[in-house]
């Protein structure tokens, strides 16, 4: 490299250097200029006597003769970065072993601190970096992982681990158990020989791939803290990389044992970490690239192998996968892996959003809560990632009116944040002109991005190209796209003819933190920025369709079946071949939704828009006219309701299709239910079916349970009954006028109670209390109940050590749980499983529906009140008997019970078969028979019924009447006469009500 070569030796060479002066020189220039200052004197010194890029501007010859020295200062520049990465790499070693005594966020700290002076290029260098030891390997899991952008808080990362009961379970096959913040403390609870396999589930942005980033930072700093050489080895393991680059499916011990091959070259090979403890922490299982759902399936099925193996042959191996929701997780099970637990990332409660942003917020804090607590928004609001977003851009307390402002005001941010460091990739004319960035700041639209330049636009196009080639052709989960750099570089070329600009475009994208960079590898940093940008491009081509045929080509990728008659397997078939605990499929999704969502409110027509949609997918159409930032006409909305309404009544719509519309009408308004006003503000007016006075014969002879006898005849006067359960829409009327703090609604002393928090955890202490005399004293019970309810090894040891357990210490871990505290909203009022607005509301006690009841009729000057158990037994058989509330033959698709394999509470309505028989001129009363229990009025006593002997007085203080049934029902459980006597202050996930209007009939 000392020899000086004359370009005069090669002259048809000039021609070539002079084409490349402003490409390849000034960027090599420019580089070396940028990134090498400071770290060497010597080529310090040449820079400052040489400019570079003057130097090849003055000629080949002088540029060629300079060449040899930059080459030079290059090499000594990369040896230095190599050293230096060498050298924070041991640092980090040295802290953790000197941190034993400080806590782990102190110890977290000093990472960050140590990481934070590098710059990109040492970063990557730094990850890049081949480790020597299981020490620096650990090391650099530390360093990746610390980066602020996969910071998490802990406390507001709440996880619950679902027990797995197995297929043959009865009821569900997922049971709670316990709540955990660390996926540690999740380790140590599971027991890793019985379930050395578990499965992270949530929504999106909930922190999945987070909280297996900070599991292998918290084990790998574990284990360098303690030194101990046992402690577990971690392969973190994207799974939207499985198989991406080839169109068959690898062999998943090779794929593992080929990443760790190349990212420890010379360490321990794949089969002898086998032997020792590893966790293998696999990102996404729902996103694995793949075809159609066969391929998926024969994805899971290479997986399932070799689960079975390792279970079979690596003791010391444990699995934990991340996917998006529980349907993935149960397909991992085999005869030799039979149970795989579930850890659910719940979202956050009112209460813990509040906390997030008086931490994080202090100053914004109650500005910006008062906007959401009584917004369709809050919701979205309930996960660490979307919270982040909000905070930063609510510096002035106002927040986005939705998620397509929100992720629009992110990527405004960070474009800020890069403009103001003057970062070179963004002088680029092509990819981001000039008067662009004089316009940052003074936006003219909510949603406006810089147009002119390439940046953008080409950034669209890409994200919607990854949206379109995943699953095409069998619709789908949509997921996040991971591609290789030069399959990336291709996409771009469509938009961007140079490949110089193409790089220079996801390197840009990189620094704004739109893209990630890892490897090879192409990939969005979040799934919800994939579709944010996708959504923009879908959105400009609406706008740009210049015929209804266009149009229609784009609303159809989101076109669904709803039919019966047009989707295989049928719901009837599908339980057929369900195991016991099995959960009936949802209808399969086109991937789309999220997108079409989120270009709903960057369109500029959306009415025309949503008309085209509901065409093709009418549920989305009702979502996306739903959301805060989509300005919908009433005749639009109005249409898309009765549209919705007559959907989720259909009998000839898949009930699966019915509960998505139903789902939908709920989020955007159901007009069965009118808005009203009243003295006490907004309420929804609960339509009503008459009920004609008469002779009824309630009860039961045969024999099925003891209580219903004897069937006897009961005199009505008559009476209207609430059409359909109480809805979580018309309780938060309730809670919204501060039905739980004022005292007029709770009109005895039992109630006044409870409202004021006094004793509201004795009925379950004492049912617990109750159960454990009875397995204590009764031979036998225990193992019975065990069986009869399928429970785990565990669950059965649990009651076994309760009943070893002192009373005193058994008492005390009772009022731990279930404290005697004051409660605002029914218990599962923030569980995504039960809170949708067209949901029965669920977690009420007998109180508090009764407290609802009189603040109804404070509203609406009626006589509201829960109907006597005679009164709706009536509803339920009729005049003529029935033993159902359709007839006298059970019928699965008629109700939402256990052997209908929902697990969970169905939008109300969307049963119509089960509806009673319609009178002239009214509906039939929907959903008496499973779905929710419901309370009635009536003290359980025995029968014969006698409305004046003291049932009815609501001051005497004992065990109330469910009627009904619910989705955790038996067949035999939704009988028009089945009766049971829970504790007025029961609050279960299958406990409603429906109300009754005494008025005189007009």
């Amino acid at each position: 490299m000392g020899v000086h070569v004359s370009p005069n030796q090669y002259p048809e060479a000039m021609p070539a250097f002079t084409i490349a002066m402003d490409n390849a020189a000034l960027k090599l220039s420019q580089e070396i200029l940028e990134c090498a200052k400071g770290l060497d004197e010597k080529f310090d010194d040449v820079v400052a006597k040489n400019d570079a890029l003057q130097i090849f501007k003055t000629g080949a010859e002088a540029y060629l003769g300079m060449l040899p020295q930059l080459l030079e200062g290059q090499v000594r520049i990369e040896a230095l970065l190599k050293d230096g990465v060498s050298r924070i790499l041991q640092s980090i070693e040295q802290t953790a072993k000197s941190s034993s005594a400080d806590s782990e966020e102190e110890t977290l700290n000093k990472y960050q601190k140590l990481l934070a002076h590098l710059d990109q290029r040492e970063f990557d260098q730094l990850l890049a970096y081949v480790p020597s030891s299981p020490s620096v390997y650990r090391a650099q899991c530390i360093a990746r992982w610390a980066q602020p952008r996969y910071a998490i808080d802990k406390q507001f990362t709440p996880l619950t681990l679902l027990l797995d009961q197995g297929e043959e379970a009865q009821g569900e096959r997922y049971q709670k158990d316990r709540e955990f913040h660390d996926l540690r403390d999740v380790l140590k609870a599971v027991d890793a020989a019985k379930d050395p396999v578990i499965v992270v589930t949530g929504a999106p942005g909930s922190g999945k791939s987070t909280l297996l980033r900070r599991l292998e930072l918290d084990l790998a700093s574990m284990a360098l803290r303690s030194g101990n050489p046992q402690e577990p080895q971690t392969i973190f393991l994207p799974l939207n990389a499985f198989g991406q680059r080839k169109g068959e499916i690898p062999d998943p011990a090779t794929w593992v044992a080929e990443y760790w091959a190349r990212m420890t070259d010379g360490l321990s090979g794949f089969d002898a970490l086998l032997r020792r403890p590893l966790i293998l922490l696999l990102d996404g299982l729902n996103e694995m690239p793949h075809t159609s759902h066969d391929d998926y399936d024969d994805r899971m099925a290479v997986w399932k192998t070799f689960l079975d193996r390792l279970v079979r042959d690596h003791p010391h191996v444990r699995v934990v996968f991340s996917c998006r929701t529980l349907d993935y997780g149960s397909k991992l099970t085999t005869k030799d892996l039979p149970r795989v637990p579930q850890v659910e990332i719940t979202p956050l409660t009112s209460q813990q959003v509040q906390d997030f942003l008086e931490l994080y917020s202090p100053q914004n804090a109650q500005a910006i809560w008062n906007q959401l607590k009584d917004s369709s928004q809050l919701d979205l609001y309930r996960s660490p990632y979307y919270l982040t977003l909000l905070i930063k851009q609510a510096s002035d307390g106002k927040i986005p009116e939705g998620r397509a402002e929100l992720f629009t005001g992110f990527v405004r941010a960070m474009l800020k944040r890069e403009i103001d460091a003057d970062n070179p990739r963004l002088r680029d004319q092509d990819l981001f002109q000039s008067r662009d960035q004089k316009r940052i700041g003074q936006w003219q639209t909510i949603y406006e991005l810089p147009a002119r330049g390439q940046l953008f636009n080409a950034l669209a196009a890409f994200a919607f190209r990854l949206q379109t080639q995943s699953n095409n052709g069998d619709g789908g989960d949509k997921s996040q796209v991971r591609v290789d750099y030069d399959e990336a570089l291709d996409s771009l070329s469509e938009k961007i003819a140079d490949e110089q600009q193409q790089e220079n475009l996801l390197s840009a994208a990189a620094d704004l933190q739109i893209l990630d960079l890892p490897g090879d590898d192409v990939l969005f940093v979040h799934q919800l920025l994939q579709e944010y940008f996708a959504a923009r491009y879908l959105a400009e081509s609406i706008d740009a369709a210049s015929t209804p045929e266009k149009l229609a080509e784009l609303i159809k990728l989101a076109q669904v079946k709803w039919l019966e008659a047009d989707i295989k397997p049928s719901v009837q078939d599908e339980l057929k071949t369900l195991a016991k605990s099995g959960t009936l499929p949802d209808l399969p999704t086109t991937g789309w939704e999220e997108t079409f969502m989120l270009a709903a409110a960057m369109v500029a027509v959306p009415d025309e828009f949503l008309r085209s949609l509901a065409n093709v997918n009418l549920p989305l159409a009702g979502h996306c006219a739903a959301q805060p930032d989509v300005t919908v006409p009433d005749n639009v909305r109005q249409d898309l309701q009765q549209r919705l309404v007559e959907c989720s009544r259909d009998p000839a719509t898949d009930l699966r299709a019915r509960i998505t519309a139903g789902d939908a009408l709920g989020t955007l308004g159901d007009p069965r239910f009118e808005v009203r006003q009243g003295p006490l503000g907004r309420f929804l007016q609960p339509p009503m079916v008459v009920i004609e006075g008469g002779m009824y014969a309630i009860g039961s002879d045969e024999g099925v349970d003891e209580d219903e006898a004897p069937r006897h005849e009961v005199h009505l006067a008559p009476f209207s009954l609430g059409r359909f359960p109480v809805t979580n829409a018309e309780f938060k009327c309730f809670i919204d006028a501060g039905g739980y703090q004022d005292q007029r609604w709770w009109d005895t002393p039992a109630a006044q109670r409870w409202q004021r928090g006094e004793g509201t955890g004795k009925g379950s202490r004492d049912n617990w209390q109750h159960w454990r005399n009875r397995f204590k004293n009764e031979v036998g019970l225990l193992a019975r109940t065990a069986e009869e309810q399928a429970w785990t090894e565990e669950q059965a040891q649990l009651w076994q050590d309760y009943c070893k357990m002192a009373d005193e210490a058994f008492e005390a871990m009772l009022l731990e749980r279930w404290p005697d505290q004051r409660h605002t909203q029914p218990a599962y009022w923030n569980n995504p499983a039960y809170n949708a607005p067209n949901q029965s509301v669920v977690g009420i006690c007998w109180f508090e529906a009764r407290a609802y009841c009189t603040w109804l009729s404070a509203q609406t000057e009626q006589c509201f009140r829960l109907p006597t158990e005679a009164e709706w037994e009536a509803a339920a058989s009729g005049a003529d008997g029935r033993r159902y509330t359709w007839g006298d033959a059970f019928d699965v698709t008629c109700c939402n019970t256990l052997d209908t394999k929902l697990r969970r509470t169905a939008p109300v309505g969307v049963f119509p078969s089960g509806d009673t028989p319609p009178q002239v001129g009214q509906d039939g009363v929907a959903d008496l028979s499973g779905n929710v229990w419901e309370w009635t009025g009536s003290c359980y006593s025995p029968y014969p019924y006698k409305a004046d002997d003291g049932r009815e007085d609501a001051s005497v203080e004992q065990a109330r009447v469910l009627r009904g049934g619910s989705w955790l029902s038996s067949p035999g459980g939704v009988r028009s006469s089945v009766r049971v006597n829970p504790r007025p202050d029961d609050r279960f996930n299958y406990i409603g009500f429906r109300v009754l209007c005494s008025s005189p009939i007009e």
